[in-house]
Parts: C-alpha cells; structure tokens; sequence
C-alpha cells in the first residue's frame, strides 16, 4: 500500500500522446485511450493512464484512471482514483463509506483513494465496491472531464489527451 501512496501522492506527467484506439470486442466497439506516466519526471514504474468509452456515443459513458502493473499479478491491473462521467448505470456505495457518502447513489462519480486505501489492494483490483463521491456538477464536456482528471490525478498534462473519434450512430 505504501508504494500506492507515493503514486497516488507524486507529480506525473505523461511520456506521449498516443491516439485513441479502436477495440471491436462489440459490435459498436470501445475507444481506448493509455499512456506511460512519468512519476517525479522518472519513467519505469509501471504506471499509465487509461481512458475508455464505446466508440458509438458522443461525451458518454468515460471512464479514466491512472493503472498500476505489478509484475506478481500477471495481466491484472491496479486501479487509482478511476473517474467516470456520464456513465451508463449509478452506483450505490455501501454502509462501509463514512457520512455524508454512505449508501449514497451517483451517476457522475471518482472514487478517492485516500477513501478507499485502507479497504486493501483488492479494492484497487475491483475485487469488490469501493467508495465513491460525485463529480462536481461544472464537468459539461470532455475538456472539463480531462481538466477534473488532471487535478486528481496530480497529472496537468491529461488536459493535452485528444477527444476520442466518437462517431454517432443513427437508430
């Protein structure tokens, strides 16, 4: 945990600028968005950021956060501070979640890790619900999403992240 702390609490900047990438898993596929980060200005520790959306919708359905890879867990990655914006389904925190978040329902929602540190590292692996808080209500557009990201995530340069080639699809 204290190795998660330091990346939770370090300045990062990002290595590159990829371009979105389109994975058709589904039939309408999903945009997929990662870059290496820089901790402290020193690059090697595993770390990235990593956004997704399906590839159908326009400023929909975002999720981001900033991914761990720890070589004893094999593919699986560690989770911090994930974001989403617009999602498609609320969550609902549990009793454990201190007041005024407890048994709280959002849809625009983070999940802080100071807030979740001390559930353990499965809770950062997804292995089961953590806590959550909701966006501030000012986020209208995936610049102010990236701008959101970039201050929690102690990352500025996510603001440079290119919007994803959403396409609209007509029903």
């Amino acid at each position: 945990m204290e190795r998660l702390t330091e990346i939770d609490a370090a300045p990062k900047t990002l290595d590159s600028l990829p371009e979105w990438a389109l994975v058709t898993s589904r039939p309408s596929g999903k945009l997929y968005w990662t870059a290496a980060v820089r901790l402290n200005g020193i690059l090697g520790g595993g770390v990235s950021i990593r956004f997704a959306t399906p590839a159908d919708v326009w400023e929909l359905d975002v999720y981001g956060h900033i991914e761990v890879a720890i070589p004893a867990l094999g593919p699986r990655r560690l989770r911090l501070n994930p974001a989403e914006w617009r999602p498609r389904s609320d969550h609902r925190n549990q009793m454990w979640v201190p007041a005024p978040h407890s048994l709280a329902t959002y849809k625009d929602r983070w999940h802080p890790f100071d807030l979740n540190k001390e559930r353990g590292v499965t809770i950062f692996l997804q292995g089961s619900a953590g806590a959550a808080v909701p966006l501030p209500d000012d986020i209208d557009s995936f610049s102010d999403y990236l701008h959101f990201c970039g201050a929690i995530w102690k990352c500025p340069d996510v603001e440079k992240v290119p919007p994803p080639p959403w396409s609209r699809r007509l029903v």
